[in-house]
Parts: C-alpha cells; sequence; structure tokens
C-alpha cells in the first residue's frame, strides 16, 4: 500500500539513519532529535528554533528535510518505487520476528540498517530528480534565447531592407535645383515678371506663372516664387511654386526688355 501522507514509520526510518531531520507541519519546521519523538503513531514531536518540543499531526507534515534534502511524499513513493518496485515502505507484510529475540530501542531498532539503505536510495533518486529539473530548466532558458534571437535577426533584416527601400526611392526623385545651366546675368528676376519653367527632368516642366518674390538662400541660390497660370499634369493654376532662377526663363518682364 503506498502512503499518502508521512506517518512515524517513514519518519523513523531516516531518524535512524543518524542524519539531521526535520519535518515541515503547520508552516514551520520541526528537529526530530530521536526516535522516541516519533514513537506515537499518531502524534509525533519536534524541537522548534528556540530548543521547545512541539506536538504535531503527522497529517499535517508536508514534506521532510533529510540532511538538507527536501523529501515530499511523492518523491519518496518514486524513490521506495524505483528500490522496491512500487512498496513504500508502509504495509509492507514483514517476517514475523522470533518472540525469544530481545528487541532493542524500541520499535525501530530492527530496522536501522535496512533504513540507512533506503535513504541512500532515497536520496539517489532525489538527486536524479533535481539534475533532470535543471537541465530542463537550463533547456528552456537556451530555447528561450534562440528565440529572442531568431526574432531579433528578422526584425534587423527587415530594418535594413525598408531602409535600402527608402534609400531607392529617395535617389528616385528628381532633383529640381541646378540641372537646367542657364545664363540669366544679363537679366535680372523681379515681382510681376512673367516666366516659365524650362528644365525638362522637373516634374513641373512646361508651367508658367507670375514672380511674386525672388529670395536668396543660402545653401541654394536665388529661387523665384510664382504663381501658376497654366494647367499642366503636375500643375494648375493658382499653384505656388519655388524654382532656381537657372530653370526659368522669363516671358516678358515689366520695366525690362525680352
Amino acid at each position: 500500500m503506498i502512503p499518502k501522507i508521512f506517518n512515524n514509520v517513514i519518519i523513523g526510518q531516516f531518524v535512524l539513519t543518524g542524519v539531521k531531520v526535520k519535518v515541515y507541519a503547520s508552516g514551520r519546521f520541526l528537529i526530530i532529535t530521536d526516535v522516541d519523538d516519533i514513537e506515537d503513531p499518531t502524534i509525533g514531536f519536534g524541537m522548534d528554533e528556540d530548543g521547545a518540543m512541539i506536538q504535531f499531526d503527522y497529517r499535517a507534515v508536508d514534506q521532510l528535510s533529510v540532511s538538507g534534502n527536501a523529501v515530499t511524499i511523492d518523491a519518496y513513493n518514486k524513490g521506495m518505487e524505483a528500490k522496491f518496485g512500487g512498496e513504500g515502505g508502509e504495509g509492507e507484510e514483514e517476517p514475523k520476528e522470533d518472540e525469544d529475540k530481545p528487541k532493542k530501542d524500541g520499535m525501530f531498532a530492527d530496522k536501522k540498517e535496512e533504513s540507512i539503505t533506503t535513504l541512500k536510495d532515497l536520496l539517489k533518486e532525489i538527486s536524479k530528480d533535481e539534475v533532470a529539473a535543471e537541465i530542463e530548466g537550463a533547456t528552456a532558458q537556451i530555447d528561450a534565447a534562440k528565440a529572442k534571437l531568431k526574432a531579433s535577426q528578422a526584425a534587423m533584416k527587415t530594418t535594413v531592407k525598408t531602409s535600402k527601400e527608402k534609400i531607392k526611392a529617395a535617389k528616385s526623385q528628381p532633383i529640381d535645383d541646378g540641372v537646367v545651366k542657364e545664363d540669366h546675368e544679363d537679366y535680372t528676376f523681379g515681382t510681376g515678371d512673367i516666366i516659365k519653367n524650362i528644365n525638362p527632368k522637373c516634374k513641373h516642366f512646361g508651367s508658367q506663372g507670375i514672380v511674386k518674390d525672388v529670395q536668396d538662400l543660402e545653401g541654394v541660390g536665388k529661387v523665384a516664387i510664382y504663381t501658376v497660370t497654366n494647367t499642366g499634369d503636375t500643375y494648375r493654376p493658382g499653384d505656388s511654386l519655388t524654382k532656381t532662377i537657372d530653370q526659368l526663363e522669363p516671358i516678358t518682364a515689366i520695366g525690362t526688355k525680352e
């Protein structure tokens, strides 16, 4: 029969090995100082951190601490199953003792040697589980790191691709300024002049208009701002365009000769 909770027999097996055993019951650890502390099959006693002996119910024991190793009832049963094929140490049919053979150290005397062997095997099984859990956790971390790296690389590729497309699009845009080199040194643009765009590479090529203002922009040179008076694919009457004067040609000028 596989035990569902700890009892004094199970705890006693560990105590008999001579290692430090604690029970975790009702939210606190209690040290089992001797097998006498758990002689009663219903109620046990353990020493708290202040040295006081505290009574506990075996049904309230969540786990044991054996030489610093946490042992749950499931871990105990698993270890016992690996050792004895499912026999958890409780409910086993024990051989009848010789009635004439004197008992030593109470109910646990004849089980000390067996308990030491069982403890070693059980802790070995628990250690295997801990190693397996560590490996599983580390593997999960590696997988997560790989996934994160893959996502980062994909994002970088997307950014590079988008940037290249922007550069390509920018290079394909027509440059309005400085394409047609006409000598207008003998002519001075002024407000009210009627001009036309003579740059065939400009998207506003063929547009005509009346100059509203002439400005000298740093890094660009002289530009004329004109109001469009004709219609084209990219312009219509009333539009305001700004072009460098080398892209423009006067049609008529007020107060100047043609």
